[in-house]
């Protein structure tokens, strides 16, 4: 094998990612597939490799990998200098870092591309205009066969609005770039307002929440899970809400309690919540938000990744690691993204 093309252990339960991997990694990389005899969910936690699948990685320096196994894998890699994740959000993984040790000597990065941008982003404009059209209403009264139509109708335009969300990374910058594109004003919250200059995506920044809570039409969470977001909207926060809001979560659930999407509902504080992520994943049957009026819930696919789209990112950053070039989507353990 040549040494400047190591060869990539693959362990996912992505299907045909090997496939569509050996379609796009140079000829002379050796692609080793880690076998998985386990039938659980992907999002399972209790998902673990087997011993011989652990004693197979101990060599490999190269690694692309589902956060499920890599969060027990952490501290035992002796060998690898580079870790590619299939997934886009880390909180499982980061759940597994031991802070009082320093952080693993690898380089890990994280899969987000710019189809998974686009996807958010259509998922997004395409709940405003649902919801702005009444689309929905006009989906329930068709099971009555009404023809259910305003005499006068009031709807607002995608440039009638303000559009608030909740980070600038990249998927927050994709969702702003074409809300602004379509005529939204388009303000965003950032932890510090540092490097955040581009303008193409947003018409203002600030690090002042309560600003976007009272400016915003729609309220959009692109947030990832960190012990800085988790909680962001509990207690009373939502209260600061002026134009009583669309909240849409398209980033992780623990950045409100169910309870308190409910209470900020019933308090008229929020209009209407589209949620297609949630504290507890699969939403269990019995959570009272299946059963809240102006509750809108998808399971988590908002942005549904091809695996063809996965395969070429992992490899477009491997030839930049086998090239010793700077490699995309850098993980900073510090900041858990």
């Amino acid at each position: 094998m040549d040494s400047n093309f190591p060869s990539v252990y693959l362990i996912s339960k992505f299907p045909n990612l090997a496939e569509h991997l050996r379609k796009f990694l140079p000829k002379e990389v050796d692609l080793i597939v880690v076998p998985l005899t386990d039938q659980v969910k992907r999002w399972d936690k209790s998902i673990k490799l087997s011993e011989e699948g652990k004693e197979l990685i101990q060599d490999a320096e190269a690694l692309v990998i589902d956060c499920t196994y890599l969060s027990e894998l952490l501290y035992s890699l002796p060998n690898a200098k580079w870790i590619q994740t299939t997934w886009a959000g880390l909180e499982l993984l980061m759940e597994n870092v031991d802070k009082t040790k320093p952080p693993p000597n690898f380089v890990l990065t994280r899969y987000v591309d710019p189809y998974f941008g686009e996807l958010m982003s259509n998922y997004v404009i395409a709940q405003i205009i649902n919801i702005e059209r009444g689309f929905y209403i006009y989906r329930d009264v068709q099971d009555t066969a009404t023809w259910a139509r305003p005499f006068f109708p009031d709807f607002r335009v995608l440039s009638d609005l303000t559009v608030g969300i909740l980070g600038a990374g990249k998927l927050g910058a994709s969702v702003g770039c074409l809300l602004k594109k379509a005529g939204c004003g388009v303000l965003v919250f950032v932890r510090n307002s540092r490097g955040v200059t581009s303008t193409d995506d947003y018409d203002e920044a600030t690090t002042n929440l309560t600003d976007v809570l009272e400016r915003c039409d729609y309220l959009v969470n692109v947030l990832p899970s960190t012990p800085a977001t988790a909680g962001l909207l509990d207690g009373d926060v939502l209260k600061n809400c002026q134009k009583k809001p669309v909240f849409i979560n398209i980033g992780r659930g623990d950045i409100i309690k169910e309870s308190n999407i409910i209470k900020a509902l019933n308090n008229g504080w929020i209009s209407k919540a589209v949620l297609d992520v949630f504290e507890v994943e699969p939403l269990p049957p019995d959570s009272p938000l299946w059963r809240t009026p102006e509750v809108y819930i998808t399971p988590h696919m908002g942005a549904m990744p091809r695996i063809e789209g996965i395969a070429k990112f992992i490899v477009q950053n491997y030839m930049r690691y086998a090239k010793k070039e700077p490699m995309l989507n850098v993980v900073d353990w510090k900041k858990g993204y």
